[in-house]
């Protein structure tokens, strides 16, 4: 068995300062000449791609996070919901995640690594069910009923100057965030990654109806990603035909609290790795 159990402490040197490009501003500053300013806002970037680029990179500091995961998928004007909670050793890129799919009334457990997925149903014994996820169409994208935040942060790494904007405060989980908008190309992204990441979106680069994909993404006083939403689209499968249309929402919070992930051992494994399709519609697991 593997045993993955990331502790806890930020380390030493781990900077919790605003970033160079980040200008303190308070919010709703027009109207807070006449009534003042009731707490401080979250600091607003002068250079918003660089921003998220410096948050999607600051990434790499957080060694653990819970996660809420949501994905909302909708095929001609029919909508389903795919809902996550777990949690990330992100220094290991190992995370473990209870998924609820509209199939079925009992949950998924899922261990997702960057080149594997396992998965079987919640609250029983049975061998996990493996999935070679370097060769789904997607790269496991979104395969899992989720987007999992390492390649939350990947995408992030890829946006381009002059393709993201400021669009207001808000809070997530309780914690105040600049929201940013925008768009990336997945082959930016690829770009900037290491395989197998960089492989798997270059897959979803080509199984997608489009590389470019827009984004929400939600950054605290620390410069640390709290929420990205990404929107993917894909063509149907006959007969519906028409797009299938993805929003993929990652929620981040409890940072660097202890956590403790188990890939499987090989016993607890059945023999034969599976292939799900590429969308949540069609993978039955």
């Amino acid at each position: 068995m593997a045993r993955v159990n990331a502790a806890a402490a930020r380390g030493p040197g781990r900077s919790r300062a605003f970033r160079p490009g980040l200008l303190a501003l308070c919010a709703g500053a027009v109207t807070a000449a006449a009534a003042g300013c009731s707490s401080p806002a979250v600091g607003v970037a002068s250079d918003p791609a660089a921003a998220v680029r410096d948050a999607a990179w600051e990434a790499a500091q957080i060694h653990t996070a819970k996660v809420a995961t949501g994905v909302d998928m909708t095929i001609g004007g029919a909508s389903r919901q795919f809902t996550g909670l777990g949690e990330f050793d992100l220094d290991r890129k190992v995370g473990s995640i209870v998924v609820r799919t509209p199939q079925s009334t009992t949950p998924l457990d899922e261990i997702i690594t960057p080149t594997q997925l396992y998965l079987r149903s919640s609250g029983t014994k049975t061998k996990w069910k493996r999935v070679d996820a370097t060769k789904l169409p997607d790269g496991d994208l979104i395969s899992a009923g989720y987007t999992s935040p390492v390649f939350d942060f990947a995408l992030l790494r890829g946006v381009s100057s002059g393709a993201v904007r400021y669009a207001g405060q808000d809070t997530v989980r309780g914690t105040a965030v600049a929201h940013y908008s925008g768009t990336l190309d997945l082959t930016v992204s690829a770009d900037q990654a290491q395989s197998p990441i960089k492989d798997e979106l270059l897959a979803a680069s080509r199984t997608f109806s489009t590389r470019i994909v827009p984004f929400d993404v939600y950054i605290d006083a620390q410069g640390e990603v709290r929420r990205v939403v990404a929107r993917f689209a894909f063509p149907a499968q006959a007969p519906q035909g028409g797009a299938v249309q993805i929003a993929a929402t990652t929620d981040l919070f409890d940072l660097d609290q202890p956590v403790t992930v188990d890939t499987p051992p090989a016993a607890s494994v059945a023999p034969s790795a599976v292939t799900p399709s590429p969308s949540p519609s069609k993978s039955k697991r």
